[in-house]
């Protein structure tokens, strides 16, 4: 297949996907464009705090499903076979599952509802079930995210094994599985495949996927599933390697500018959570638990200095940065609670961190129009 053909069928797919609610007969006839070019646009739709966004997710859903559909069935025809051609493949259905992984994500945290994501349909979408089927509604939600794995594993080897997008796999496998357990619980086998894709990523740091190890550890922001916290030992291996590995400031492009925020966000949270569990686990504190304290006070003390000194100019446009301060906060608590704390004692009022991890105040930064709303500044 010539490349003018595939540019041309990759330009009318991503125009329709990116059409605002407003369409128009001659909007066919506007000009092609790249995937860079309309980005934006495309992120700007997984703004969920918006109610024209929301309002809107069915039918751009819809419009995502059957363009990608489009181009999937003249790829299972042979008609891609350059690098270039399978590329592009590629990153459709990246871009496509992703959708897909921030409804169910947001269904599984309560932020999006069954007829915000599919409207009012008669027929299930995914499932093709009747509406009036027993338990349709999560029966399509399940199929919804079972096709949002099926595409992003296509992605994974549509020009051979490809690492990074095995790891924003694993992220969608993880939403997959939360679902089908009412968005309480991940599944054990999938939990420790993203566990082990994080640890040996960031041991091989030459070769980090990037982004894709920050998308599968965004995943462990539900921090009620005990997979998701210390009481899994297994979570000791991701926390050293990323602080070991994951060093502020020595990231390479994460192809964006909120990321160079959420990269050291995210090792203070890791950090954060082991501390909270090192407050449950804790009724009497040794020296030396008092020195692991605080070590993990230091980490997350540079983490927070990093930001508010290295990237000031890109926090101050961050609209969640509130979470950022709240935060601080708690860390602050945690200073207090260790500078009260004597060997051999027990431990005094506890900061309360539970209930704050588990909060969307804390999660707002785990949302992708967090990460990915344009910055104002050159990106």
């Amino acid at each position: 297949m010539k490349k003018l053909v595939i540019i041309s069928m990759a330009g009318v797919l991503l125009l329709s996907w990116f059409s605002s609610c407003e369409t128009t007969d001659d909007q066919e006839d506007q000009d092609l464009f790249f995937l860079s070019d309309i980005r934006p646009d495309y992120f700007e739709n997984l703004n969920f705090l918006s109610e024209t966004v929301v309002a809107n997710i069915p039918r751009f859903r819809e419009n995502l499903a059957k363009t990608y559909m489009e181009l999937e069935t003249e790829y299972d025809k042979g008609r891609f076979t350059s690098e270039s051609d399978l590329e592009y493949m590629r990153l459709a259905g990246m871009y496509y599952s992703f959708y897909l992984l921030a409804l169910g994500g947001n269904y599984n945290d309560r932020n999006l509802t069954f007829e915000n994501i599919m409207g009012s349909p008669s027929e299930g979408y995914y499932s093709g079930l009747s509406s009036s089927d027993t338990d349709f509604e999560q029966k399509e939600l399940e199929a919804m995210m079972k096709e949002a794995s099926r595409v992003a594993w296509t992605a994974v080897n549509i020009n051979g094994f490809n690492d990074k997008t095995y790891g924003f796999y694993l992220s969608v496998r993880q939403v997959e599985e939360r679902l089908k357990n009412k968005g309480l619980t991940n599944d054990p086998e999938v939990q420790d495949e993203v566990i082990n894709y994080v640890s040996t990523r960031m041991v091989n740091y030459d070769l980090l996927p990037d982004w894709n190890v920050l998308m599968a550890m965004v995943t462990f922001t539900n921090y009620a599933d005990s997979l998701n916290t210390f009481k899994n030992p297994k979570m000791n291996s991701v926390l050293f390697n990323v602080n070991a590995r994951l060093v502020p400031g020595l990231l390479a492009d994460l192809g964006g500018l909120y990321p160079e925020i959420l990269g050291p966000l995210y090792r203070f949270d890791l950090n954060f959570k082991k501390i909270d569990w090192l407050l449950q686990e804790k009724e009497i504190f040794t020296e030396e638990d008092i020195d692991e304290l605080d070590d993990y006070i230091e980490i997350l003390t540079n983490a927070s200095a990093f930001i508010e000194t290295e990237r000031s100019d890109i926090l101050n446009t961050w609209d969640d940065i509130y979470t950022f301060e709240l935060r601080k906060e708690k860390l602050d608590e945690i200073k207090q609670f260790k500078e009260a704390l004597r060997p051999g004692y027990p431990a005094g009022e506890r900061p309360e961190l539970k209930s704050f991890i588990d909060s969307k105040d804390f999660k707002r930064a785990y949302q992708c129009y967090s990460c990915h709303k344009p910055t104002g500044l050159n990106n």
